[in-house]
């Protein structure tokens, strides 16, 4: 029987083990999706209060509910986490869920991947599906990961003797006809090597905090190197998600993750560009919005606000700017989009400034309290927040800076400076000389916080009624 055959068959009778590399906001939901299903599913990451915590049955994913992890830790014993990658060659697919963000000169860190793939390479068994979810730029999967892989097979023991039947592959010894009891016992070129496991990638959808769409519900798109490992993935997927939209190669399924989050980014940009013009003219930019979203065709609704958080919106443009120099091609407009963005917390410094000097006061001295750190609301997840930015720029201007976020007890500005979030009562909103609305989170009592407050700066339209005290977006 050769690869293929055996990988199908162990998941058409629900004998295979996935392997998740990468245990945060996507890896951990999908891993509890595979485990519900009665697939016996590891876990690995390098962190070991991660892993530690999911082997306690300990859950910190809000997105998770607590019962389900216990459930699948402790009860089933289908999920299982650890820090050592050699179990690897226990798995029959491996998934990489790595966060993928920019260095500081705004170029992708391959690194999380890069390291996922050496150890893939070192450690996975013959016969291995393994699949990239996390966000990257077109071609990742077949120039970076496919050359990682196969040079670090050169130590994996596991393929010092490798039967070669039946397995599809690009070299002609792959697909030649070799009979099943023709072994490979020296390592041969590593592109004979490509049908001993497939490649796939598939874009993580998930939308922290989404109450309706989550893992399960959100259609899946999967592209992969061969058909082969196209109909290996859909049998594999279909565990977890209900349903999967094939496409014809890895480096679709790239483009389709940044279209969907560069085309979020160019409406966004577009709006707040638009925002910080009406505001010069006088003009509610929301009431436009709502007018506008009376036409029943031809407009999506965008809402404006201080900046774009998370992982993928903010750094999808600079992937893709990443790649298209290899082709020579300028992305005018993307570019564009992304600097309105990048430039949208220091419009959000001089609205709190102009605010303040309305009141005679300057930033220098004055106690600006933030409301809300994470980037969405009802979320404990504030990466790329435009509010740590926001507060950065107030403390280096003098500000004394503090913030409170019923999800966040604890943040870190991108200088490195720590914050604790305080509590919220009366004299907390009456010893800030401006209030600022960074995160609409549905927790925060909206007329206990006017009732309490000199002034508001309102980044996110939750203050409805107009008031001297209360300064827009």
């Amino acid at each position: 029987m050769n690869y293929k055959s055996q990988i199908i068959e162990k998941i058409a009778n629900n004998q295979e083990v996935v392997g998740i590399i990468g245990l945060g906001y996507v890896g951990l939901p999908l891993a509890v999706n595979f485990a519900e299903a009665g697939v016996k599913t590891i876990g690995f990451d390098k962190n070991p209060q991660k892993v530690d915590s999911i082997n306690h049955g300990k859950n910190y994913i809000g997105d998770i509910r607590d019962a389900v992890l216990r459930e699948v830790v402790v009860d089933r014993l289908t999920l299982s986490a650890t820090t050592d990658f050699s179990r690897m060659a226990e798995c029959d697919a491996l998934i990489i869920a790595v966060p993928t963000p920019l260095d500081r000169f705004k170029k992708p860190d391959m690194s999380f991947i890069e390291s996922a793939c050496t150890d893939i390479g070192r450690y996975m068994k013959p016969g291995t599906f393994i699949c990239l979810e996390s966000t990257t730029y077109p071609t990742t999967t077949e120039e970076v990961m496919l050359p990682i892989i196969e040079e670090n097979l050169k130590t994996n023991p596991h393929f010092k003797t490798v039967t070669l039947s039946g397995v599809e592959g690009s070299s002609s010894v792959l697909t030649g006809g070799t009979s099943e009891a023709e072994v490979v016992t020296n390592l041969p070129p590593l592109g004979e090597l490509r049908g001993a496991f497939w490649l796939a990638y598939s874009p993580e959808r998930v939308d922290p905090g989404n109450k309706t769409f989550h893992t399960r519900n959100t259609p899946k798109v999967l592209g992969a190197m061969t058909p082969d490992g196209l109909e290996i993935g859909e049998s594999l997927y279909k565990k977890a998600i209900d349903h999967i939209y094939p496409v014809s190669s890895p480096r679709v399924a790239e483009m389709v993750k940044i279209l969907e989050n560069t085309y979020r980014l160019i409406n966004i940009s577009l709006i707040n560009e638009l925002a910080l013009l009406a505001g010069k003219m006088d003009i509610n930019i929301w009431e436009v919005i709502e007018a506008a979203k009376t036409k029943p065709f031809g407009f999506q609704a965008f809402y404006p606000g201080p900046g774009i958080g998370g992982h993928c919106i903010p750094l999808d443009p600079f992937y893709l700017e990443h790649i298209a120099k290899k082709y020579n091609f300028d992305l005018s407009m993307i570019h564009a989009a992304g600097h309105i963005n990048m430039r949208m917390p220091h419009y959000m410094y001089i609205k709190i400034a102009t605010a303040l000097n309305r009141h005679k006061k300057a930033v220098n001295s004055s106690k600006v309290l933030f409301l809300g750190v994470a980037y969405k609301p009802n979320i404990n997840d504030e990466r790329e927040s435009p509010a740590l930015e926001i507060m950065e720029i107030v403390e280096h201007k003098g500000g004394e800076v503090s913030y409170h976020d019923p999800f966040i007890p604890v943040a870190r500005t991108h200088d490195g400076k720590e914050y604790h979030s305080v509590e919220l009562t009366p004299k907390t909103l009456e010893n800030a000389d401006v209030v600022v609305l960074t995160t609409n989170h549905s927790a925060f009592d909206v007329e206990f916080i006017q009732q309490h407050s000199k002034m508001i700066v309102d980044m996110r339209n939750m203050v409805k009624e107009s008031s001297d005290k209360v300064y827009k977006l």
